[in-house]
């Protein structure tokens, strides 16, 4: 597999869960109080990430496909 061209780490705080959601599929993924995710762009298609806040989590606008990973590492899903 190519190299990554951008890596990307969402952790949530001690005391505040949240949801992590990438577009533009919607996938959402559920971080506990301390957990992490990340996620790799192999080809970034521009030079600019989008990160939407909302009321109990944040949407993530990548600029390419991506994959997905636990905070242990273990592949989660690759999005287009």
């Amino acid at each position: 597999m190519a190299e990554a061209t951008l890596h990307i780490k969402l952790t949530a705080n001690d005391d505040a869960p949240f949801t992590a959601m990438f577009e533009p599929t919607g996938m959402t993924y559920e971080l506990a109080g301390s957990e992490h995710m990340t996620a790799e762009v192999y080809e970034c298609h521009s030079n600019e990430i989008e990160i939407v806040h909302w009321n109990g989590g944040v949407s993530v606008w990548a600029p390419g496909s991506i994959t997905t990973f636990d905070g242990n590492g273990e592949k989660l899903h690759d999005l287009n």
